[in-house]
């Protein structure tokens, strides 16, 4: 554990942070925020005046920290928060933590996806803990996009293949169906039942099919235990293909 534990004074501490663009703060044993430097007051929007001396939930704007009457740290999201579980962890039991995903929201931000790395470290023959902060929000999002993108594109390859191996034998029974009922000899009930039935469901398969040549965006539905592509709303057109 004495390899992770680095030792500092406050102003070589305070020097070395300041020159680095991640949001950087040091927290004490208490959870208050006892450095931060500059990325991080531009991270949270705040002056060190209003961060020094904080508890870290209550210093970044988290949207939970007055939940409950003791301060941050002590209402129920608290105890699920990863980056208040870090830090403790970090602090109790000098382990280093790196590249930590989790989400927070903020007070005048919103949901925020960040990525925390934590460090035990002496300053002034204090055990504290450096904390970095990186605001992946965006990255995300691109990365979202991304994959949408490549699963709009599979789904239309895949889409276009299916309709061109059944639009023609479709188009066959569909023909086939339709001459059936106009033929005169065919009298009985329940047969034209049939054949009417074969019609509307070859007629049903087809709309299906001219759906599935006009995905514009990818979006899927729960079925069974899985998901499956909504062709409805992935397609884009406000009438629905009956189930």
């Amino acid at each position: 554990m004495d390899n992770f534990s680095e030792k500092y004074t406050k102003e070589g501490l305070k020097k070395v942070i300041d020159a680095l663009p991640l949001a950087i703060s040091v927290i004490d044993k208490n959870r208050v925020v006892a450095l931060a430097n500059k990325s991080t007051t531009l991270f949270v929007n705040k002056d060190k005046i209003q961060l020094i001396g904080f508890v870290g939930g209550e210093a970044f704007g988290c949207i939970h920290h007055d939940d409950a009457p003791e301060g941050c740290g002590f209402g129920q999201e608290c105890m699920r928060c990863k980056l208040r579980q870090t830090v403790l962890d970090t602090l109790e039991n000098q382990v280093a933590h790196q590249m930590v995903e989790t989400t927070m929201v903020f007070k005048d931000r919103g949901e925020r996806h960040l990525r925390i790395s934590t460090l035990p470290m002496t300053l002034d023959h204090d055990q504290v803990v450096l904390l970095s902060i990186e605001d992946v929000t965006q990255a995300r999002l691109l990365e979202q996009t991304r994959l949408e993108k490549q699963k709009l594109t599979a789904a239309v390859e895949t889409a276009g293949a299916v309709c061109h191996e059944i639009n023609q034998p479709l188009m066959i029974i569909l023909g086939m169906a339709e001459m059936l009922l106009d033929d005169p000899g065919t009298e009985d009930e329940g047969r034209l039942a049939n054949l009417m039935q074969i019609k509307e469901q070859a007629e049903r398969l087809g709309e299906i099919t001219r759906k599935l040549m006009t995905l514009t965006e990818y979006k899927t539905k729960p079925y069974l235990k899985t998901d499956i592509l909504d062709i409805d709303s992935a397609a884009g057109e406000d009438t629905p293909v009956d189930g």
